[in-house]
């Protein structure tokens, strides 16, 4: 495992540090069903599995054949009338784990004690990071829509960067719906680029092939890279297990710098990463 970076923990203390928080993290612990089955929160295949099911076909594969896994979930929206009740409400039912189970996940419990960060952004749907903050007592205010944006009466904020399932129709989920986020003129967008200023990302539950990383990628590049008077040294920091040379150049070209992590455990060397940077 990569050592926590000097300059991410100089970055902690100085109050510039905006944790992104990703897929990964929601699957970072397990639950007990109403059937005493262990189970996670779905991944991102596993949503895209559910939409090609509900359109009729037999094996989510043969979907993939004809389309990208946004096209899918775009053709599902379509066929639903434009509406995506039908899978929201079924991702809702998987995300249900116990307060006690919550507030003793590892990951969940190490990023509440974050305190020098006002600011946390996820792309996650779920509610699992501010209940996760609520059940190990901080403040916490949610801006999932514009309307919620800019109210500061709590000790951080978590911003849902996608919506989230208590606003379903203004998700971030289909082909459409990423085209748009690629004109970066939403208001998330405008706020995602002003919490940027003198601060600096640390991903956190994300892959190479998460179509949200080419989002950021882009944003990097196209306004925060070598930008006269930004900050120096890196603007943004990924943990990857088992990190390949590819990913370490793609990344770094961007000021990005990739902390690796063992693929085997995945959660404890992120929560070891954590603890380090508050040491």
């Amino acid at each position: 495992m990569t050592p926590c970076p000097r300059e991410l923990k100089k970055r902690y203390q100085e109050g510039r540090l905006l944790p992104f928080i990703g897929a990964g993290a929601s699957m970072s612990f397990s639950w007990k069903d109403l059937q005493g089955n262990l189970v996670r929160g779905p991944s991102w295949e596993q949503l895209v599995n559910r939409a090609a099911t509900e359109l009729g076909f037999s094996v989510a594969e043969l979907a993939r054949v004809r389309g990208t896994d946004q096209q899918i979930l775009e053709y599902f929206k379509i066929k639903q009338g434009n509406e995506i009740a039908k899978l929201t409400n079924w991702l809702a039912s998987q995300m249900t784990p116990p307060d006690d189970d919550l507030k003793h996940s590892a990951l969940h419990k190490e990023l509440s004690k974050l305190k020098r960060c006002k600011k946390f952004y996820t792309t996650n749907y779920d509610n699992f990071l501010e209940r996760a903050f609520k059940l190990n007592g901080r403040s916490v205010h949610v801006s999932a829509i514009e309307s919620q944006l800019g109210i500061d009466d709590h000790e951080c904020e978590v911003v849902k960067f996608h919506g989230d399932l208590e606003h379903p129709n203004q998700i971030v989920l289909t082909e459409s719906d990423y085209e748009q986020r690629l004109r970066f003129a939403t208001p998330m967008d405008y706020r995602l680029r002003s919490d940027l200023l003198g601060r600096v990302i640390l991903f956190i539950g994300y892959s190479f092939r998460d179509p949200n990383v080419s989002y950021l990628f882009r944003l990097f590049t196209d306004d925060f890279y070598d930008q006269a008077g930004g900050i120096t040294g890196m603007r943004g920091y990924i943990v990857v297990s088992d990190a390949s040379d590819f990913e370490r150049v793609m990344f770094e070209k961007r000021r990005i710098g990739v902390i690796d992590i063992d693929g085997n455990d995945k959660t404890g060397g992120t929560v070891k990463l954590l603890s380090e940077m508050l040491s």
